[in-house]
């Protein structure tokens, strides 16, 4: 085979590859959006005219939450998705062309989208091109939702929300242009970049070093994103509070213990100590027949902070002077978390283990 043709087969089949994977992405994005926004839709317009609304009241988010049932109807996932669609009204524009295209294509059942109570008016946002990441309002820079709703996710978006509309603007525009992975996301507005960018003498040289930098948004992170999990009927939830971890640990616990190695003889789940009259709980406690010493593990489902490593340690000076026998070497922590950067994990150390 001439080894021109070969590469250029290999080069076609990559590039419907990536061709391919980045709609799969872009549609599994797109639905998850539209899902939240038109569940917060729904949510606003039933408050405002639904017929039996006063039956409810206070408590309509927990009888949605109980009828719908699941983990992804959950009463905080509710209560996002509201504050979604009345943060992005705007979005109405975008998501009912989507879903119309959708239908027209028979990809959907949802044939035509009831418009809003509320009307939302020829804005500039809803005149604005499709193609246009920022639009204007007189000075005032704003966001378009047509890049919103076709660029960022839901997850992404989650991220700057809770912002002002300027940062908001700011946040997604950046996003947009570097490809930015949520946790990028994430990182950046816990850095204060916003504000980092107004002070520094020198921005766009600052904006390149960010770009250079920034991990990018794939595939695989839209695949774990807990939203997409929801979307898709797995088993992820919108918020993973330890107890979940514990009980997923818990549910395979044998092979989890293998994972970790021979030795291990599970003790106890949510183990209390008492400390001044007040009871705390370790999550899981194992003790190690080969090292001859307790293993206390501490799970949380979040980045690392050193508070997490203080809490353990603490348990781990209990255990040394209230529980481990004579015979017994010192005892062990492991805390699990979703990541940790590795420079807080050595200073953290050297106050754990000196």
């Amino acid at each position: 085979m001439n080894d021109s043709n070969f590469d250029g087969l290999v080069g076609q089949i990559e590039s419907v590859t990536t061709v391919l994977r980045e709609d799969a992405k872009a549609v599994i994005n797109r639905n998850v959006t539209a899902r939240a926004w038109l569940t917060g839709f729904y949510i606003v317009e039933y408050e405002q005219h639904g017929q039996d609304r006063a039956k409810y009241g206070e408590g309509l988010l927990k009888a949605l939450a109980k009828r719908l049932g699941g983990t992804d109807y959950s009463v905080p996932s509710l209560k996002k998705h509201r504050q979604f669609y009345k943060t992005f009204p705007e979005l109405s524009a975008p998501i009912t062309a989507y879903l119309h295209d959708r239908s027209q294509k028979g990809y959907s059942p949802i044939i035509q989208l009831p418009e809003p109570s509320r009307q939302i008016g020829e804005s500039a946002i809803i005149q604005s091109g499709k193609n246009d990441v920022i639009v204007w309002h007189g000075e005032s820079p704003s966001i378009s939702p047509w890049a919103l709703f076709g660029r960022l996710s839901y997850t992404h978006i989650l991220q700057f929300m809770h912002l002002d509309d300027l940062q908001r603007t700011f946040y997604a525009f950046e996003a947009i242009r570097g490809t930015w992975s949520v946790k990028e996301l994430r990182r950046q507005i816990d850095s204060q970049y916003y504000v980092r960018s107004g002070w520094s003498a020198n921005p766009s040289k600052l904006s390149a070093l960010t770009l250079e930098k920034a991990d990018k948004d794939t595939l695989r992170e839209t695949l774990r994103s807990p939203h997409v999990f929801e979307f898709l009927g797995l088993a992820g939830k919108d918020v993973w509070e330890e107890s979940d971890l514990e009980q997923g640990i818990i549910d395979h616990l044998q092979e989890f213990i293998l994972e970790m190695g021979l030795g291990f003889c599970f003790e106890a789940r949510q183990k209390k100590i008492l400390i001044d009259d007040q009871y705390y709980k370790v999550d899981l406690v194992f003790y190690h027949r080969i090292l001859k010493c307790h293993v206390l593990m501490e799970l949380k489902p979040r980045n690392f902070d050193y508070a997490d490593a203080a809490q353990l340690g603490v348990y781990l000076a209990y255990y040394r002077k209230n529980v481990c026998r004579p015979d017994d070497n010192p005892p062990v922590g492991i805390l699990l978390c979703t990541e940790a950067g590795r420079e807080m994990a050595e200073y953290v150390s050297t106050f754990i283990d000196p």
